[in-house]
């Protein structure tokens, strides 16, 4: 190293430290935005403290990934508050169900479960659910939670009264979730299984009779006198029943979304089976299934009450939707706009109804006597789907050559 050079440093280094020096030079303070290096460290430590106190000494939730937790504070306020009305919705529920760990499952002579789609709006699918317990089904229900955070995966209060709470291992569409129940239903073998939608109350033809009871004698006698049958429709799918032996065949096509999943579906399963209505088919049952718009803080304990405060919400405008839409990201309203468009022109290709005034209407089937039979078989007009420089000429050798190497 040069003399000079070496000199200098050496000069630097007495100066700083000699604290006489009149040439002392303070260096700049070290910082972060800002902030003096003494001060981040402090609120570090400051932060590390605070974490540890909350490790050893604040109570931790009762979640082991087995079991149900424990009512705490990571509730949000709806849940905490709602689990503090189990003793009244359990005074609410007919004689037929019966609460403990010990309990025999309502209807013990049949093999099924009842099943529930939980993916938005807490406190509507709350309201909804009181009414399904109200009706006599207790811990024949099944929840599949599909929410964007599991929120009832460990909800005290919903364990409390249903049988199981089952979550999605990633978000499903409606197709893909009915599904999982149809898998489900297979799996155990139930002879069949009920599911309905987590925006509708369920009631009773009167203030002394117990909706579950009249559901299944109704299916009871369907069972009996059609042996044909499908699934039988109390209120179109807001609640319904659906023969196993029918999914284990049939699945939904989860290329299409709602409302068109329907339309593909039922058409399919009427090829084999029937699809009935409980009105037409039970006329003395009169069970009713109602739409919510909003949650409703429904009377419990008074059927006149809760009968028209239900009825009332029957009457009032707005989209009955408008309660799932709220929730949506704006990722997911786009999203289900193209999605809704893109499923549509899927089920155009698959069925052939090419009107764009059909696009809300179910024309894939006809009528040939007592028979519905579907119009076409599947994709016949899936020529359409090849790009145009691709349609003409396209024998039909290498035709499906060709669509292979599209998909």
């Amino acid at each position: 190293m040069p003399l000079s050079r070496l000199n200098y440093l050496r000069k630097w280094a007495a100066t700083y430290s000699d604290p006489r020096s009149s040439k002392q030079v303070r260096l700049p303070a070290c910082s972060w935005l800002g902030i003096s290096a003494k001060l981040v460290v402090l609120l570090l430590i400051c932060t590390n403290l605070a974490q540890l106190y909350l490790l050893l000494f604040q109570s931790t939730s009762r979640c082991d990934g087995l079991a149900p937790c424990q009512p705490d504070a990571g509730l949000s306020a709806p849940q905490a508050s709602m689990a503090a009305n189990l003793e009244t919705i359990q005074k609410a529920v007919p004689a037929v169900v019966r609460w403990g760990a010990n309990a025999e499952l309502p209807f013990p002579r049949h093999h099924f479960a009842v099943f529930i789609i939980f993916s938005w709006n807490y406190e509507m699918f709350w309201a909804s659910l009181q009414t399904y317990l109200v009706a006599g089904w207790g811990r024949r229900i099944v929840v599949i939670d599909n929410s964007p955070n599991r929120l009832i995966v460990n909800d005290p209060g919903v364990h409390a009264l249903v049988g199981e709470v089952i979550p999605t291992r990633v978000r499903l569409t409606f197709s893909q979730a009915q599904n999982m129940i149809a898998d489900i239903a297979i799996e155990r073998n139930y002879t069949f299984f009920f599911w309905g939608h987590s925006d509708v109350a369920l009631l009773a033809s009167n203030a002394t009779a117990v909706f579950a009871e009249e559901a299944m004698a109704c299916l009871e006698r369907v069972t009996e006198e059609r042996p044909k049958w499908g699934v039988l429709f109390f209120h179109y799918d807001w609640f319904s029943a659906v023969r196993t032996d029918v999914v284990r065949e049939i699945k939904y096509d989860t290329f299409i979304t709602v409302y068109k999943s329907d339309c593909d579906f039922y058409p399919r399963v009427r090829q084999k089976w029937r699809t009935l209505n409980h009105l037409s088919v039970c006329r003395g049952c009169k069970i009713q299934v109602f739409d919510m718009k909003r949650a409703l803080k429904l009377p419990l304990g008074d059927y006149e009450a809760t009968k028209a405060l239900l009825e009332a919400g029957t009457d009032s405008e707005g989209d009955r939707n408008q309660w799932k839409i709220q929730e949506w990201s704006i990722g997911e309203q786009i999203g289900w706009e193209l999605w809704d468009t893109t499923s549509w022109h899927y089920f155009r290709y698959k069925w052939g109804t090419s009107s764009s005034n059909e696009r809300q209407q179910c024309k894939i089937e006809e009528t040939v006597g007592e028979q519905k039979r579907l119009q076409q078989r599947p994709f016949e007009t899936a020529r359409d789907l090849l790009p145009k420089f691709m349609r003409y000429p396209v024998g039909p050798a290498d035709f499906a050559t060709r669509i292979q190497r599209i998909f």
